[in-house]
């Protein structure tokens, strides 16, 4: 048997970083054609009538915000551009902070006010039971909002809801795991017949194609999906350009990091079967 070649691994990350950097630093951003369940998801934003009101989810942590909060903050600039009514929640403990800073940020923007236009009611504690909860009465759900921790029934927005989840014209999820969209479907899409979106990461998307096209009207896969969406949504929405371009350059810098890897894998094979033959 040949003997094993005498080779720092640590040249590979160098070089793997190097790339990496350089790419993101210095590349130019490039225009990812939107794949059909994005596109969907898109549409399905446009086509809710103007004061229709949307429950977003943010199921995920600072694990997964890499992939998943460009998705969430460029829905929310979505809905509120579409003069949509938003009501935020959260099933993972970790994702408040997230939730509160884009509403924080994106509402004012769009002279949203809240109680009327958007209201925080924040973390749920019980996993895919909570959904249960939220979609049988958000009322019973959540007595008070997160933010003011003023009674439900003081918020206009939460008054137009009333006790069931029948209210909500569509749920959206930006989810990272369990609890997230395979919980949802059956917590409350299905048994109320809420129309829903999603947005995943890479390792979750395949398990919501049997769910697509319904429930589930569209979705987001990954960075890559994040990417895709927020490209059509920039052209309108001036304050997603820099995401939009930060996005397509970190895709720039992904696909060349496979290629890398790839590259190296074919190289090592090649050495490899080169040296044993010689051996013999």
């Amino acid at each position: 048997m040949a003997a094993p070649l005498a080779f720092d691994r640590r040249w590979i990350y160098l070089g793997l970083g190097l790339l990496i950097t350089g790419l993101y630093a210095f590349g130019s951003p490039e225009v990812l054609p939107p794949a059909e369940p994005v596109q969907e998801y898109y549409d399905a934003i446009e086509a809710l009538p103007e004061g229709s009101i949307v429950l977003l989810s943010a199921d995920f942590d600072p694990a997964s915000a890499a992939e998943l909060y460009p998705m969430f903050y460029g829905t929310l600039h979505h809905l509120f551009r579409r003069n949509l009514r938003v009501i935020g929640v959260c099933t993972w403990p970790a994702a408040p902070p997230f939730s509160r800073e884009a509403f924080r940020t994106i509402a004012p923007q769009y002279g949203k006010v809240y109680g009327r236009d958007w209201v925080e009611l924040g973390f749920l504690v019980g996993d895919d039971v909570a959904m249960g909860i939220i979609g049988q009465s958000l009322r019973s759900a959540y007595p008070n909002d997160a933010l003011s921790k003023a009674p439900y029934d003081s918020f206009p927005l939460l008054r137009d809801v009333g006790d069931s989840s029948r209210g909500i014209a569509m749920l959206i999820t930006t989810s990272a795991g369990f609890p997230g969209i395979l919980e949802w479907i059956p917590q409350l899409s299905t048994r109320y017949d809420v129309p829903v979106l999603a947005g995943t990461t890479a390792v979750q998307t395949p398990s919501l194609y049997p769910y697509h096209p319904r429930p589930l009207l569209g979705y987001l896969g990954s960075a890559t999906g994040a990417t895709q969406y927020l490209q059509l949504v920039a052209p309108g929405t001036p304050a997603l350009v820099p995401v939009r371009d930060e996005n397509q350059r970190r895709m720039v810098a992904q696909g060349w990091g496979h290629l890398y890897i790839v590259a190296l894998i074919v190289l090592g094979n090649i050495i490899y079967f080169r040296t044993r033959r010689r051996a013999s």
